[in-house]
């Protein structure tokens, strides 16, 4: 089974300035660490910057530069689509999954991953969204049977409207991860609340 894990991390970062990816935790940035999380596994993985492209490079380490590619998406302004668009466009040929993770999930266990491919590779879903609580979060996975479409999205809405579109194709998967849910935004919120 193959796939490319996309990654979108072009975001302006409006609600936690100047660049929350570039934040660290312990001695890694937020980046470095979502990337890591896909090392364990044979993935393509392709890294979509734009805001402050170079920087975000500056700050990832040349070992784990050599292990990705890196896509900038100059049209990053007009939403997360386009990330989602520049990495379907970049993708390997021939691959079975796209996966979808947000540059700002650095939370997530190996073992969850782990868990919904043994999912993909049983029952073969063409949408796998895992959840925690019954709340959706990420990585999602779309089949190869989807390409064309997820190159027709727009705005801000990610891969939503293709969940709406293909519900009979959605498989939703519980999974005992709060990091599928947990991005920087909340954790930050959660830090303050403390």
């Amino acid at each position: 089974m193959r796939i490319t894990m996309i990654i979108p991390a072009a975001g302006s970062s409006t609600r936690h300035p100047p660049n929350k990816l570039l934040n660290m935790i312990g001695d890694k940035t937020v980046i470095e660490q979502t990337i890591e999380t896909y090392f364990d596994f044979d993935f393509e993985i392709l890294l979509i910057t734009g805001y402050e492209s170079e920087k975000i490079a500056e700050n990832i380490s040349l070992a784990l530069q050599a292990k990705i590619q890196i896509i900038i998406n100059d049209q990053y302004s007009k939403g997360l689509s386009e990330s989602i668009k520049a990495g379907v466009r970049a993708a390997q040929d021939g691959c079975d999954y796209f996966g979808f993770s947000l540059g700002d999930k650095p939370f997530l266990k190996k073992e969850t991953i782990e868990t919904l491919l043994f999912e993909l590779e049983t029952n073969k879903s063409k949408i796998l969204i895992p959840t925690f609580k019954g709340i959706v979060g990420h990585p999602t996975f779309f089949s190869q049977t989807y390409h064309s479409e997820l190159l027709t999205i727009s705005g801000d809405s990610g891969g939503r409207e293709l969940l709406k579109t293909h519900a009979e194709d959605v498989t939703y998967f519980p999974v005992n991860d709060r990091g599928i849910i947990l991005d920087m935004d909340t954790y930050y919120t959660n830090q303050n609340e403390n």
